[in-house]
């Protein structure tokens, strides 16, 4: 990963909050499992869910998804995240980044997300210019949380706390 990229990525790690200090975004403690992270396909089924506890949104989640999705589905993945750009430099300094780089992972920053990156940004992880995406905005989980949210008043009380 050259100099430049690694300039370009702080240069929008600046601008959003997805990727601020932990202290902003802690959940509430209260709960131990406070969210899920996913991972589909481009025809919105779920590969990879698994339960994000205390935490809140880190790295890890994301990692531990794209080690389980190269294990089982090779090589040639194309992956979209909102903050791509950052996470790309976190998996160049993984514990799986020899996987990652022998995978061939392409990674894409979702259409609608484009514009909090900078322009050097987008040129490099917009889906419009990254070859072999094809026609796809990256933003399945928008669509699969919108139907999902429906529930989250019936589950609200599925915690381990209230399963005892």
């Amino acid at each position: 990963m050259g100099q430049d990229i690694v300039g370009q990525v702080d240069a929008c790690v600046e601008r959003w909050h997805a990727a601020s200090p932990d202290a902003k975004k802690r959940m509430v403690e209260l709960f131990a499992v406070a969210g899920v992270f996913l991972t589909l396909c481009r025809h919105g089924h779920v590969l990879v869910i698994c339960d994000m506890v205390h935490s809140g949104e880190l790295m890890k989640y994301p990692i531990a998804n794209v080690n389980y999705v190269i294990d089982t589905y090779g090589e040639d993945i194309g992956q979209g995240y909102d903050i791509i750009c950052a996470f790309m430099k976190t998996l160049h300094q993984s514990s799986i980044t020899e996987k990652v780089k022998n995978s061939h992972l392409v990674g894409v920053v979702p259409s609608f997300h484009g514009h909090a990156h900078s322009r050097d940004c987008q040129v490099d992880w917009h889906p419009q210019y990254v070859k072999g995406v094809g026609m796809e905005h990256f933003k399945g989980s928008e669509h699969f949380f919108s139907r999902s949210n429906e529930l989250a008043a019936t589950t609200c009380t599925c915690t381990p706390f209230h399963c005892r």
